[in-house]
């Protein structure tokens, strides 16, 4: 036995719709439980699939009309090629490298449906030409049109082999990635008929008139027809293994083949030709047959189709020398039925999960083999109980044959992937996001995520959040949730999925001042988020040019923290720039800053006003001087101006200071601490709340006056340097000029005056589409800014915790993370992980159909929101363009600014629309469809044609039929 090389080929991704399984996992709950998925009635049985009309055509951009043109086959195709990619981790409308699509399609009467309709019907401009209609359906363009949507650059093939269509599809796409033509591959197939005719009769007797699908059974008399669709995504296995992608088998081996003419018939099967494809698979894997546990057969379960394929694998498995244990036959037709072209992949998906899994599902239907079977050879076993994989010395391995009417034969060799195991880590807080194109999607992707988390899951949390963060799309309507265990994560993602946020376009950095630092303040991100700490290491850097005998992290771990003047001081301002630089690491970009007090420090350093150690050389010298000055102290007062005025006796008054004003009643009084606390006094007895901050130090008082020399040496000292963001001024409460920013001597204004918080928030508010983030430990700022009475209710969140909160300030962080980006700004998440994860996968994206047609009722139109407010009166040329615009896209409520390629228009639908205008405004006015192209909008193109000046309108086209 031998270790894949470097031609193996890794499974990276499954998706399929089957009869009674809507997704792969459904499938393999199923199989394993041996359910039988097979409508039956009074006329036969069928392999149905669940609504196969139904198709999300606005997710992938398709109008109404256009989506009823596609035949069901390519819709569903379109969705699964979407979930493999997202269940191999990768984000669809995001795929790098090229991406090969290899797979084909049954055949349908769909076409001759919209035909039928179409022509007993007034819809001839609705469903369009004979042309169009073929464009929509014919199997040339199912691959085409998944490149298409999506975006991808490889191999768009499709392939046509009858009943092994998509197992030849997979088998090319294996030699493209080995070629070189594709670095990703998508392979499958589909046959999914909207409307089957259920007949347990046909004239080849290849139907089981009974209804049930016997494959090696005694009772053998037929197979049932059903539909099913199914991808995997291939991918080079030393390629996958490098990006962590997950792997869910390996393909060692592949081969295709035609009987030629060496049979009785053109449909008959033969035993030469199948041998020769199965051992021509058996080449390039280094195996043996005997290494081989189990095999997907074909198993139509017809009477001359099972002694031949069997008797083709008896010549193959057989071997030169005895196995150790038999090898399990199998089929998934005895549940499914014969999907036809997708029968074949899900063959494969049935084989690649016994192999990753363990366990083999069972046959259903047998009862004793068809004597004509010689099952003794290999020897084979049919199972007809779930089974699991026997216990070997090496990795499992399967194989799966598929075989096409007129002779097309496929044989692929697929062996479990042995993962290497990866030591468990500390468990850190991850931030799972989820996002869909409309809200009633993303509140159903964020429920399953939260069941999905509810079970006991086999990947780290790590991983999940790396693949949701890197490998989904990033649409409009988000959730996210930050959590330490999967458990946590579903009980947070289960209260948010009702949890809409105002959107935000940018971000306000709002830096607090002394008062709220406290011992060990994120020391959780200084421990687990590099760029916290590195931005921590260079604060304490420009520390040491001015405290060289101070460990800055000892500084603000210190129990004597909130009481030490210059240390709180230096230690916020520490904190506040690391946790900028984090937020910043992560794409978190501020398009505004605003500082409270000693908060505007930072805030000038973020804004690029001055450099780090400009700043802390500044923060040194302020807190030195302030624990100069005599001993002093503030006092936060829930009242007015007036009130302060009239409760504090003049005498006290006189001596103290209007520190700040952060809101209408929301003051602070600084000044010597036997003066305030006379305020204090007064303030209380008169019913007013108050609290002494942690602040021992008169700031913004005139005690500043007895150092404002000191000051003015110290600020001399600043180099400051042109904004590079919008500062608003704590100062002034307005934003920052060019000639302020240039002055040091402003900071010795900013240290002496008031701080007019109030009115900075107030200007801050003015800016909107803004998310506010309180840059610092606790939530002072942010509850100010929530008490502005012109807060308009935008996200406002904290960044640290405050300290009776009592949890982690990383999980903490994380949880602003995850509200920052459901808000609607972007976040660099690969920058989120500071070791390598592994992709994983998980459930897709919660595809919202609707019913597509050829019927009346299933030609449903889609209504845009009637426009709000006054609107001009639409003339009649408008009129005319508008209801054009409606027949051919299907949406109704059109509005003069309605753009036809934005509504799932192309230049094909824009030949109808000329052909509708010039029915109804005359053939002479030159309309041809570059004017659309020109003049995309109803009105663009209504005031186009009003300069053509057409013939009056007269009341007999359709324009008369506007209701």
């Amino acid at each position: 036995m031998t270790e894949p090389g470097s031609d193996a080929v890794a499974v990276i991704g499954l998706s399929g719709r089957f009869p009674g399984a809507t997704t792969v996992e459904d499938l393999w709950r199923n199989l394993l439980s041996g359910t039988d998925a097979i409508t039956r009635d009074h006329r036969g049985a069928f392999g149905m699939l669940d609504a196969p009309a139904r198709f999300d055509a606005s997710f992938f951009g398709y109008s109404p009309a256009e989506a009823t043109l596609l035949d069901p086959q390519h819709r569903v195709l379109l969705e699964c090629a979407w979930h493999a990619l997202e269940n191999a981790a990768y984000d669809p409308r995001s795929m790098r490298g090229r991406v090969g699509v290899y797979a084909g399609t049954g055949q349908t009467d769909y076409a001759e449906k919209l035909i039928a309709h179409r022509d007993s019907a007034s819809l001839q401009h609705e469903l369009g030409s004979d042309y169009a209609i073929r464009l929509g359906s014919a199997v040339d363009f199912a691959t085409s049109r998944i490149s298409h949507r999506l975006r991808l650059t490889g191999p768009a093939v499709t392939v046509q082999t009858a009943c092994s269509t998509s197992l030849v599809a997979v088998h090319l796409a294996v030699q493209g990635l080995l070629a070189g033509d594709c670095d990703l591959a998508l392979a499958g197939g589909a046959t999914v008929r909207i409307d089957p005719v259920l007949s347990g009769q046909d004239e080849a007797g290849v139907i089981a008139p009974s209804g049930h699908c016997r494959p090696f059974d005694a009772r053998a008399e037929g197979t049932i027809p059903g539909n099913g669709a199914g991808f995997v995504v291939l991918r080079m296995l030393d390629d996958a293994l490098a990006a962590g992608d997950p792997v869910h088998a390996v393909i060692r081996g592949s081969a295709i083949g035609n009987d030629g003419g060496d049979k009785i018939g053109f449909t008959a099967p033969s035993v030469q030709g199948q041998e020769r494809t199965i051992r021509a698979a058996f080449g390039p894997s280094g195996l043996r047959p005997q290494d081989i546990g189990y095999v997907q057969a074909h198993g139509t379960a017809t009477r001359l189709g099972d002694p031949i394929e069997v008797a083709a694998l008896n010549r193959v498995y057989a071997g030169e020398t005895p196995r150790d244990t038999p090898c399990v036959l199998g089929s998934v037709k005895s549940m499914i039925g014969h999907a036809d072209a997708a029968a074949g992949v899900a063959g494969l998906i049935t084989a690649v999960l016994a192999v990753r899994d363990g366990v083999i599902p069972p046959t259903a239907h047998f009862t004793c083999p068809n004597p004509e079977l010689d099952l003794t050879a290999v020897p084979f076993v049919v199972n007809t109980e779930t089974l699991s994989w026997p216990i070997g010395h090496g990795p499992r391995r399967a194989a799966v044959n598929s075989l096409g009417l007129g002779g097309t034969n496929a044989h692929i060799i697929v062996e479990q992937h042995l993962a290497e195991t990866r030591p468990l880590s500390a468990p850190e807080p991850q931030v799972l996001i989820l996002s869909a194109a409309t809200e009633s999607a993303v509140r159903t992707a964020t429920s399953q995520m939260a069941e999905y988390l509810r079970q006991d899951v086999e990947q780290p949390l790590a991983d999940i959040a790396f693949t949701l963060q890197t490998g989904r799309s990033r649409l409009h309507h988000r959730r996210a949730a930050a959590a330490l265990t999967a458990k946590q994560a579903s009980a947070t993602l289960s209260r948010q999925a009702d949890v809409v946020l105002p959107p935000a376009s940018s971000v306000v950095f709002v830096f607090p001042g002394q008062g709220c630092q406290y011992p060990d303040m994120g020391a959780d991100l200084d421990r687990s988020q590099p760029a916290y700490a590195a931005a921590l290491d260079d604060c304490a850097a420009a520390l040491s040019g001015h405290l060289p005998e101070v460990d800055l992290r000892k500084m603000i771990s210190s129990p004597t923290l909130s009481s030490d003047l210059v240390a709180s001081q230096i230690s916020l301002f520490a904190v506040e720039w690391a946790t900028a630089s984090l937020w910043r690491s992560l794409g978190v970009q501020p398009s505004i800053v605003l500082g409270h007090s000693l908060g505007a420090v930072t805030a000038a350093c973020v804004a690029g006003n001055l450099s780090l150690d400009d700043g802390m050389g500044y923060v040194v010298e302020r807190a030195r001087l302030f624990a100069s000055l005599p001993t002093g102290t503030t006092l936060a007062v829930a009242t007015d101006d007036e009130e302060i005025a009239r409760t504090i006796p003049a005498t006290t008054l006189r001596e103290l200071s209007l520190a700040a004003i952060n809101a209408p009643r929301h003051q602070v009084l600084s000044g010597p601490a036997h003066h305030v606390a006379a305020a204090e006094a007064a303030l209380v007895e008169a019913g007013v709340s108050v609290k002494t901050l942690r602040v021992a130090a008169p700031a913004h008082s005139r005690q500043i006056e007895t150092v404002a020399e000191e000051l003015s040496a110290a600020v001399s000292r600043l180099r400051p340097r042109p904004l590079t963001t919008r500062w608003i001024s704590d100062h002034t409460g307005t934003d920052m000029s060019a000639t302020e920013a240039a002055d040091p001597n402003y900071w010795v204004a900013h240290a002496r005056s008031t701080v007019r918080f109030t009115e900075a928030v107030a200007t801050l508010l003015a800016a909107p589409g803004t998310l506010v983030l309180e840059v610092g430990p606790g939530h002072t700022a942010s509850a100010l800014i929530r008490q502005h009475p012109e807060y308009d209710g935008r996200t406002v969140r904290t960044s640290l915790p405050h300290p009776v909160d009592n949890r982690p300030s990383h999980l903490h962080f994380a949880e602003t993370v995850a509200a920052v980006w459901s808000a609607g700004i972007e976040v660099d998440w690969n920058a989120c992980h500071s070791s390598p994860r592994q992709r994983v996968a998980l459930p897709g994206y919660p595809f919202e159909g609707k019913e597509f047609g050829p019927s009346a009722a299933a030609m449903s139109r889609r209504m845009k929101p009637a426009p709000t407010g006054s609107k001009e009166p639409r003339d009649d040329v408008e009129a005319v363009v508008a209801e054009a615009f409606s027949r051919v896209l299907g949406v109704d409520n059109l509005t003069h600014d309605d753009n036809f390629f934005e509504l799932g228009g192309d230049s094909l639908i824009a030949t109808r629309v000329v052909a509708l205008l010039n029915a109804e405004l005359g053939p002479n006015l030159g309309l041809t469809v570059r004017t659309i192209f020109t003049a995309r909008t109803v009105g663009e193109l209504a005031a186009q044609l009003r300069g053509l000046t057409p013939p009056p309108l007269e009341g007999g086209g359709f324009l008369a039929h506007l209701a």
